[in-house]
């Protein structure tokens, strides 16, 4: 075997111990137990799409982006706002969509870098950070579905779980994670392969890397240089979650409070937000949202290094039982009724069908190219 291959099993290895890293279909047995329960339980096969009338099925999947950020109303852009977008029809042409690309920019202000997305997507496929127009037309030709453009926010980013029991006057914040982007350090020696591969967390990701860089592997980073290897905060871009729940406190969960009241028919979902700083994040202030989940807006808290699978399942557990009991509230008051065994299973087999965009590897192709 060749170092690379060695590294390269050691990359599978390791991730086969770490279950932050397994597929949802390992990871979600446990999980699908105990919803078989709560289906007994509350007499409802799937009564966790009823914790967000707003949402249809309450975002269990394929939910537009772009219509839960539509709905958004904050009040006081101060303390928190939505990142400023565009949506892009999949009907018009790439250059009608590359001028509108350009128009929003200039009506709000902006420069490159902007953000494309799918506006149906998970785990960060299709995302993109564009830094060029040759950029966006290259994502643009390659993608020709409903999109959105988003502003380029700078600072930390973390995703914040919120719920609100309906009748009552607070929330709670139930997760919070931080999202941190990874890289490596050149020590003017090794190329970027080798320090993606000596490096004890890039390995981990070592497939999606080389091919992601697949055109500069053979370049040896400068001593001290940081080469980023992932921006997006996506665990399976390469984001490491941590646990950042120590930062809740009543002036966040208050400004997400008001937020949510506006938003009717809203009561359990993740916020993915990007602040400043841990400070900002705890006063309530200088937030900015970037997506909006629903149910499947899972507590990131539990994907952190080391997190152990037992309270991993505990927490994804607790998750789900709650939108049950969010659901099962929002059934006998009247304001939704669960989606029927048959509409789900339609759902899942759109979701398998569903032609994910993955952005960031075709991006590079198509340069070199």
């Amino acid at each position: 075997f060749t170092w690379r291959g060695r590294r390269l099993l050691y990359s599978r290895w390791t991730r086969m111990r770490h279950w932050e890293f397994w597929p949802v279909w390992a990871v979600y047995p446990p999980v699908a137990l105990y919803l078989l329960w709560q289906a007994i339980r509350f007499r409802a096969v799937a009564v966790f799409t009823a914790c967000d009338p707003a949402i249809p099925h309450s975002g269990f999947a394929l939910e537009s982006k772009g219509d839960i950020l539509d709905a958004l109303e904050p009040t006081d852009e101060d303390r928190i706002r939505v990142a400023k977008y565009r949506r892009l029809r999949g009907t018009e042409s790439k250059e009608t969509r590359m001028k509108a690309v350009e128009d929003f920019l200039s009506q709000e202000g902006l420069s490159y870098p902007v953000v494309l997305k799918p506006d149906v997507g998970e785990r960060g496929m299709g995302v993109a950070i564009m830094r060029s127009p040759e950029a966006a037309e290259n994502w643009l030709e390659m993608f020709g579905g409903e999109g959105m453009v988003q502003e380029y926010i700078e600072g930390m980013e973390f995703g914040i779980h919120w719920l609100r029991v309906p009748g009552k006057d607070h929330g709670r914040v139930e997760s919070i994670a931080g999202k941190l982007p990874q890289g490596v350090v050149g020590d003017g020696v090794h190329t970027l392969e080798d320090l993606i591969l000596r490096d004890p967390r890039a390995v981990m990701t070592a497939d999606y890397y080389l091919a992601k860089y697949e055109d500069r592997l053979k370049e040896v980073p400068a001593e001290g240089e940081e080469v980023p290897l992932v921006e997006l905060g996506t665990h399976a871009r390469g984001a490491v979650f941590t646990d950042a729940r120590a930062l809740a406190t009543n002036d966040l969960r208050e400004v997400l409070d008001r937020i949510g009241e506006r938003y009717e028919g809203f009561y359990f979902g993740r916020y993915d937000v990007k602040v400043p700083s841990e400070e900002d994040l705890q006063a309530g202030r200088r937030l900015v949202i970037l997506e909006l989940n629903g149910v499947t807006g899972e507590p990131l808290h539990v994907y952190q290094p080391d997190y152990s699978w037992w309270q991993g399942m505990r927490d994804l557990c607790r998750h789900w039982r709650r939108a049950c009991e969010i659901g099962v509230r929002n059934r006998e008051e009247g304001r939704a009724r669960p989606s029927s065994f048959r509409t789900m299973l339609g759902l899942i087999r759109a979701h398998r069908k569903q032609a994910w965009f993955e952005a960031d590897v075709l991006l590079r192709k198509k340069v070199d190219e």
